[in-house]
């Protein structure tokens, strides 16, 4: 009986033993198998990868650096936002001529300069020539439009409409708006001398420079050059037009 009890404890202390080991085998088989998983899955970013698209091209880069790419990007975009598209060369490098014609070629500035000259000469040959209604010639007289369409009609390749009002409603491609601080000389100026709706010119001259224009005025008087700073042409001034383009001069 003695010899019984003590070998039964000794197999039971065998098999706690060996219990307690497999429990603390499995304990680290467990671990290892956590460990090995966080492992795997610190590593599944650094294979995959993104595709950012630049101005320049399309770059592949980690998911490590795709935040230092995208700011890159975005750094690259904002400077562009400030940027015209359609902008050739830098604003510096224009070359701006007398009517803001932005870089014009030596011919198209020569052959203008020249037609504003000729034009300028051949009204102020008419000063003195008494006014006529409906008139477009030297040897008869004018009115205000057709004294403008005689001063013109040999350097424009097309023929500017009869009336003052026309005049001054023509397309963009005929004429240009030009503010009262930017009148160059050869410039036509408009004037709105009856009680008609406000759109509505009756009256045109051609800016001389100085703040002076020269106009055929009304029945009974002569051509004469006029001053806009004058009261009545200041109250009757409706705005003016710029004909002489390098689009638009022969």
């Amino acid at each position: 009986m003695t010899q019984i009890i003590p070998n039964t404890l000794y197999s039971l202390f065998r098999s706690s033993i060996g219990g307690i080991i497999c429990i603390f085998m499995l304990f680290l088989s467990f671990n290892a198998n956590a460990a090995n998983h966080h492992k795997v899955s610190k590593k599944a970013p650094l294979a995959a990868h993104v595709v950012i698209k630049s101005n320049s091209k399309r770059k592949r880069v980690s998911l490590n650096n795709a935040n230092k790419a995208y700011q890159q990007s975005d750094e690259q975009q904002e400077i562009l936002a400030g940027s015209n598209p359609f902008r050739q060369r830098n604003v510096d490098e224009l070359r701006i001529t007398e009517g803001m014609h932005p870089q014009i070629s030596t011919v198209q500035k020569n052959t203008m300069v020249t037609a504003k000259r000729e034009v300028i000469a051949n009204l102020m040959k008419q000063l003195g020539k008494p006014y006529r209604y409906g008139g477009m010639s030297p040897r008869t007289g004018f009115d205000c439009s057709g004294l403008v369409n005689y001063a013109y009609r040999d350097h424009l390749k097309s023929t500017l409409p009869r009336t003052a009002n026309n005049m001054f409603h023509m397309s963009a491609d005929q004429a240009i708006k030009v503010e009262k601080q930017q009148l160059h000389s050869g410039d036509l100026v408009f004037f709105r001398t009856h009680s008609r709706s406000k759109g509505y010119a009756d009256h045109v001259g051609v800016y001389l420079g100085d703040g002076e224009f020269i106009q055929a005025p009304r029945t009974g008087k002569d051509i004469q050059i006029s001053r806009l700073d004058d009261d009545y042409w200041q109250d009757h001034y409706i705005g003016a037009r710029r004909v002489l383009l390098p689009s638009a001069v022969r």
